[in-house]
């Protein structure tokens, strides 16, 4: 199969390895910035051969804009980045990074506080910004956090239906959520 759809997924090797497969399955060449090579060997072996492609590294530091303009070099400009990092200067200089000559789509993850005070962040003008809050389940016996099932399932439903702003759980009433 020739991929010709190009994602980034950052904290891909955690909670949402299973958004890269699906992606991977899709048909994208999926690379994901994940801290150690153990965690892409699952990645890779169950996702089509020549899919994901690790970028080794942290979200802080030089060495993640390395791994991206090697990534872009090699597979080019990505079509849709997912994002699971707090770090906003990281993100907005690999969003700047991505020059290309069409539009992208970036899914920020982003947890529940998120949801009542959060810092802005800047983009290019070709950015497509999508914000997906990771909220919380209640149940009979009380509230807990969402599992990464809930959570891929939920992520991949936001890309699918492509909305500005999205929920996955509920965040109110906000004082109903989980104790840490």
């Amino acid at each position: 199969m020739k991929r010709t759809n190009h994602a980034l997924v950052i904290g891909g090797t955690g909670m949402l390895a299973g958004v890269c497969v699906d992606l991977a399955c899709e048909g994208y060449s999926v690379s994901v910035i994940g801290r150690t090579q153990l965690k892409f060997k699952g990645l890779q072996s169950g996702s089509p051969p020549n899919s994901i492609f690790p970028l080794i590294t942290d979200c802080d530091g030089d060495a993640v804009f390395r791994e991206i303009e090697k990534a872009i070099k090699e597979r080019g400009p990505f079509n849709l980045i997912v994002s699971w990092t707090q770090n906003y200067s990281t993100l907005e200089r690999i969003c700047e990074m991505n020059i290309g000559d069409k539009p992208f789509r970036l899914f920020h993850i982003k947890g529940s506080r998120r949801y009542f005070e959060d810092e802005p962040i800047r983009i290019p003008s070709q950015c497509i910004y999508r914000k997906v809050f990771l909220g919380f389940v209640v149940e009979d016996v009380g509230s807990r956090w969402l599992t990464h099932e809930e959570i891929v399932n939920g992520v991949i439903k936001q890309i699918t239906i492509d909305e500005a702003e999205g929920i996955i759980g509920q965040i109110h009433p906000y004082e109903a959520r989980p104790i840490y």
